[in-house]
């Protein structure tokens, strides 16, 4: 398990103390055909792995505004997301049941008495995570987990596939679970236990309708309890530090850890839910206390799983939500709409509206539409612009739009890979 943000502040200021004493040369390297910089800490902004709707994904390099490498896969991604350490780029190819794989080449190896940082050339890491119909992907903790939804015409069953930086660069899975049959379900890792969904045989529907709780057992899972709340419809997930919370039809079921004990409760849908609407997307920050649940096809609310309430979250009346995204700091809610325009909402603030940008002059009125990717090295995030050519650059100190990078091709799918800062170990 990755050490906690504070431990990570911590270790940073205690290395940054020692530099003038260490001996650099004795530090152990990151593999076979790696030397060390020459100082271990680096200034950098990190990359976007961007995608163009084809099979060809380019890395651009934050430092320098450039793209410095062009990668051509198997077939043109679904799906990018970054690796739960933040070095690799995770590229789905869903209805090609695979995952390929691409080292940003930009990490940090914690050497004992301090962190060390590397800048390498991207590469295409030859390897690929298999699994029919890799679908959801959620992170907790240095922890990533793909829901492989698998097929009921074929009669192949569900997967939840972890992972691990570490085990990555070894071309391995952490562990896997193969569940009895398809879903579209979800996975939450929580150190070693596994929340995952269950769906009765017949049921009528790919959706799942509970929630199981696994234990690791070496590369496998070996099956705890099935908890009783039901969640009709179980669609989006997402974890925090103490709880993992689930979209339902009727609400939202909410499962609370305490060390080695689990329990879970349903939360009701607020009264103020348009009809034929449900929360059917969770996303939040790990150290923020409760959620955020989006209800197509822009409906916002603030999920608090210890008072057990569920509050809309004003932002824009009317309006249809395109791409979302919260800020490295879990400060700032990032919404943009069907018009173009990114919404800043400041959740010190109770989720106000801070600022109103323009963020995309042609908006598209189909897909693929924009995405949001945020720098976890800095107060930045980044909007691909489909039909501009360019990368728009959001300033989250001062709630503006900063110079764009400009590129010689349309962008569609993107993510940021690199360091992860912690300035304020406090967040």
């Amino acid at each position: 398990m990755t050490p906690s943000p504070f431990l990570r502040g911590r270790r940073r200021l205690l290395a940054a103390a020692l530099s003038t004493i260490l001996l650099l040369a004795a530090c152990g390297g990151g593999g076979s055909s790696d030397e060390h910089d020459d100082h271990y800490h680096i200034d950098t902004l990190g990359r976007l792995v961007i995608a163009d709707g084809s099979t060809t994904v380019r890395v651009l390099d934050l430092d320098g505004g450039t793209v410095v490498q062009n990668f051509t896969l198997d077939h043109a991604p679904s799906a990018l997301y970054a690796s739960p350490g933040l070095r690799y780029a995770l590229a789905v190819q869903r209805t090609q049941d695979q995952v390929q794989v691409i080292d940003g080449g930009i990490y940090q190896e914690d050497h004992g008495d301090h962190l060390h940082d590397y800048k390498r050339n991207p590469a295409l890491v030859d390897w690929r995570i298999g699994g029919v119909r890799p679908t959801h992907y959620e992170v907790h903790e240095g922890l990533g987990a793909f829901f492989m939804d698998g097929l009921d015409a074929s009669g192949a069953p569900a997967q939840a596939v972890v992972l691990t930086d570490t085990r990555i660069a070894a071309r391995q899975v952490l562990a896997s679970l193969t569940l009895a049959r398809a879903m579209h379900g979800t996975a939450e890792p929580r150190g070693s236990f596994l929340l995952t969904t269950y769906r009765e045989a017949d049921s009528g529907s790919t959706l799942p309708t509970q929630v199981e709780l696994y234990q690791r057992n070496g590369s496998g899972y070996t099956f705890l309890q099935r908890f009783d709340p039901l969640c009709p419809g179980l669609h989006g997930s997402y974890s925090n530090a103490g709880h993992s919370a689930f979209g339902c039809t009727d609400g939202v079921l909410v499962v609370t850890q305490d060390g080695s004990s689990f329990n879970a409760r349903k939360l009701p849908n607020p009264d103020d839910m348009p009809v034929g609407a449900r929360i059917g997307t969770i996303t939040g920050h790990p150290e923020r206390g409760s959620f955020i649940g989006i209800a197509s096809p822009g409906h916002f609310f603030e999920i608090d799983p210890v008072a057990g309430t569920i509050t809309r979250i004003p932002w824009a009346e009317g309006r249809t939500r395109r791409a979302h995204a919260i800020d490295a700091e879990g400060r700032h809610l990032l919404i943009l709409d069907d018009q173009g325009t990114l919404h800043v909402l400041d959740g010190d603030a109770g989720w106000a509206v801070r600022a109103r940008l323009p963020a995309i002059a042609n908006m598209p009125t189909a897909a693929p539409f924009p995405t949001i990717a945020v720098n976890r090295a800095a107060d930045r995030a980044y909007l691909s612009d489909p039909a501009g050519s360019r990368i728009v650059v959001v300033n989250l100190e001062t709630a503006t739009l900063a110079e764009p990078i400009a590129l010689n091709f349309n962008p569609t799918l993107l993510t940021w890979v690199g360091i992860e800062r912690h300035d304020d170990p406090a967040h």
